[in-house]
């Protein structure tokens, strides 16, 4: 393949699902990151794996003019809690389901690597549901979907903007029977860090039984990463405070393709964008209760029909600037920091644990608990001179 720049590449494994031949690879790099190889001995040179990929020969996307956006509840208190914001994707996959559907996303895996899988039981949909900050493998998926589809079968396929616009490609052409989401991402974190970082929490030997990335029991705006364990311990941290969210958040552990996103816009090639109502306090403050808003798009009829017509949510329709304005990460990419380079040559080196990079790699000039401090008295004494005035 002839991709111009290898970090234009996503890893979305089009072209390893495409090969007819079985010709293509996908290797980890040394930051970790899946890309594609070409097997010399049973390559054909036929070129598909360059015509079906994304970035070298993008998409044709959907038009602005269609799209249609919605603050939307899950009003099951129990789905919204384990959800990363308003419990959406499990409305419109129970609903799938209930029709007939497979539904494809993204799990952990008994090692608490990030893989995509699918089920067509809604009680399999708990390990789909939250936010999994590291990129996922796609595997077989795309081949698996397709064989589902070509059987008559409806499939719900939910995946970064790039798994998205990467299955599209394999697709070759838009089936009446797929429903795509995609989400408005940040980027995608190394899965070698994500690894380091699970075995420092199993270092004694305690054995992990749930992560969560978004815990709200200290509220959606103020979410924990928690590490339940199966002696029934539980480690929470503010997301600000922990180690792998802090260096997730500064972008430096990002893929490279991530700063020059092929992806971004709210066109997309999915027929519904799912994201959190950051901004609901001051749009719709009597949504806002600190559980969790889902700001959706719906880019197509397809997807307009699916959030209009979802059963036991408040779904409100809002001027899509309403929410776009508070997630910039849906239009642009995020800045590469000039620190990466050495923070993966440092994360490929043995001297570094995790909490060792995120103390070289995210520090401030105040530590973040004097910063917080700061700010809420900066708070408190901005409230008593407007009382004054």
């Amino acid at each position: 393949m002839k991709i111009n720049e290898l970090k234009n590449c996503t890893g979305c494994h089009a072209c390893y699902s495409a090969c007819p031949h079985g010709s293509i690879t996908m290797y980890r790099n040394s930051e970790g990151f899946l890309y594609p190889a070409a097997i010399d001995i049973s390559c054909v040179k036929c070129g598909l794996c360059e015509k079906i990929c994304p970035v070298i020969t993008p998409l044709r996307s959907i038009e602005k003019s269609r799209s249609a956006a919605f603050a939307a509840v899950n009003q099951n208190e129990k789905i919204r809690m384990e959800s990363s914001s308003g419990g959406i994707f499990t409305a419109i996959a129970e609903k799938a389901i209930a029709a007939g559907a497979v539904v494809f996303g993204a799990k952990f895996a008994s090692d608490f690597s990030v893989i995509h899988d699918h089920t067509d039981n809604t009680k399999d949909l708990a390990e789909f549901r939250g936010s999994k900050y590291v990129q996922s493998t796609i595997g077989n998926s795309y081949k698996e979907c397709k064989e589902m589809l070509d059987s008559g079968k409806t499939v719900l396929f939910s995946g970064t903007p790039c798994q998205i616009g990467g299955l599209k490609a394999f697709l070759g052409e838009d089936s009446r029977n797929l429903i795509a989401i995609d989400f408005i991402c940040h980027g995608v974190p190394s899965p070698l860090l994500w690894g380091k970082y699970i075995s420092s929490k199993t270092a004694d030997n305690r054995k992990i039984s749930k992560i969560k990335f978004r815990d709200k029991r200290s509220g959606w705006k103020n979410y924990s990463f928690s590490v339940d364990y199966s002696d029934g311990s539980v480690h929470t941290q503010i997301f600000r405070d922990n180690e792998y969210m802090r260096l997730f958040l500064k972008n430096v552990s990002l893929r490279a393709s991530c700063f020059d996103c092929k992806f971004k816009g709210n066109s997309g090639y999915s027929d519904i964008t799912l994201g959190d109502f950051w901004g609901i306090q001051h749009e719709l403050p009597n949504l806002d209760d600190n559980l969790g808003t889902s700001f959706v798009i719906a880019h197509t009829d397809k997807g307009k029909e699916i959030i209009t017509k979802l059963d036991n949510c408040i779904i409100k329709e809002i001027p899509i600037e309403s929410g776009r304005k508070y997630n910039p990460s849906l239009i642009k990419s995020v800045s590469r920091p000039a620190s990466r380079d050495a923070f993966f040559a440092d994360l490929c080196g043995k001297d570094f644990s995790v909490k060792k990079l995120a103390a070289k790699y995210t520090a401030d000039s105040f530590p973040i608990q004097i910063k917080k401090m700061l700010n809420d008295i900066f708070k408190k004494l901005s409230k008593v001179l407007r009382k004054k005035k």
